[in-house]
């Protein structure tokens, strides 16, 4: 578990105080620095080619995200605040300061860099596939990241994700619902059954 590590080092951070919708960081924009999410929930947002955005991540707190800012490179993502949020901005001197004081927080670092782009690449080999598998893929790893079965998420959010239609994800969360595999209530689906969540990316 990476989340809660970086949490030593947020005296080097700049505190910043965000609200919900406020955006963090746009993609394209040339970064100087990271984040570090103290309180509240971080939404990560792609734009296609052709100006079509989906969610592609939510951030939990105490996590490190904007990694890509320390190489001074475009962001290839957008980050918007999906709650009240309370983050930490380390420009890239700080994170050189920290890991010549504290050799442990380059692993750190790198470790969350590797994690991020692993999701990216999952990701992206996942945005053809059949609507159905899209969502199984990405409740499947809200999941591991709240460590959770039960998760905060709409069917609005998650027609983001996949980059349909509500309607589509209602289809589908019904199909699921009569198979056993989810239970839903308001602004809150339930996985109970992990395996067979899993059995429908074999398909």
């Amino acid at each position: 578990m990476i989340r809660y590590k970086w949490e030593p080092f947020v005296k080097y951070g700049h505190k910043r105080l965000r609200c919900k919708g406020d955006t963090i960081y746009s993609q394209g924009e040339k970064g100087e620095g990271f984040y570090y999410l103290s309180e509240g929930v971080i939404c990560i947002r792609l734009f296609s080619e052709g100006g079509k955005e989906r969610i592609i991540d939510y951030m939990l707190e105490g996590s490190i995200f904007g990694e890509q800012g320390v190489s001074n490179e475009p962001y290839t993502v957008t980050a918007i605040a999906d709650t009240d949020v309370v983050i930490y901005y380390f420009p890239t001197e700080s994170l050189k300061e920290i890991c010549s004081r504290h050799p442990e927080a380059k692993e750190i670092f790198i470790s969350s860099q590797i994690s991020k782009l692993r999701m990216l690449t999952e990701t992206y080999a996942i945005l053809n596939k059949p609507f159905e598998q899209q969502m199984a893929h990405f409740l499947i790893q809200l999941c591991k990241k709240h460590n959770s079965q039960s998760l905060p998420i709409s069917q609005i959010a998650l027609a983001q994700y996949i980059g349909t239609t509500r309607i589509t994800v209602y289809k589908i969360i019904q199909k699921w619902t009569k198979k056993n595999l989810v239970l839903q209530s308001k602004q809150k689906i339930e996985v109970i059954d992990i395996p067979g969540m899993k059995a429908l990316l074999d398909q």
